[in-house]
């Protein structure tokens, strides 16, 4: 080996060095800066009651169905098409609160078993969630994210329960 190339060597090693650290630091300055984002979680608050009267109640039953009917391509060839429909039972109850009217809806035993329960002009006490999106950041530059923003996004109903006259 020669002197050039042991200072080639050398220069290498040091270039390698110095893109490392350099490398670190940019990485290490990212993560620091990485921590300090917003960060938007969501939540929901505690469970909520509302007084309301069930404004209706909706049963839409299930379908089922085929049906045949000729088809004519762009080829002017004629065919016979066979079409077939299924759709599942869906429950749903509208209630009218202070705030207007929501509905509660779906296809499942939870929603079957609310429409079961409830009648048209039933008081009812209402519980519902708020979802909310909330922006944390460290602020302070203590390590710890403090809340920036809390948005309303949404209602999550659970349960309706018929009110005692």
């Amino acid at each position: 080996m020669n002197g050039a190339s042991f200072e080639n060597n050398g220069d290498y090693i040091m270039n390698y060095l110095r893109n490392t650290l350099y490398a670190g630091l940019v990485l290490g300055l990212a993560a620091i800066s990485a921590c300090n984002d917003p960060r938007t979680l969501k939540e929901q608050s505690e469970i909520l009651h509302e007084q309301a009267k069930v404004s209706e109640t909706v049963y839409v039953p299930s379908t089922h169905g085929s049906g045949a009917g000729p088809t004519i391509d762009f080829n002017g060839n004629v065919g016979l098409a066979v079409t077939s429909v299924s759709t599942n039972s869906k429950y749903a109850v509208v209630f009218e609160c202070q705030h207007g009217k929501f509905i509660s809806e779906g296809e499942d035993e939870r929603h079957k078993d609310l429409w079961q329960r409830m009648r048209r002009d039933m008081p009812v006490d209402v519980t519902y969630q708020e979802l909310y999106e909330a922006t944390y950041q460290d602020t302070n530059g203590d390590g710890e994210r403090e809340l920036l923003e809390r948005k309303l996004v949404g209602f999550d109903f659970l349960d309706a329960q018929p009110l005692s006259k």
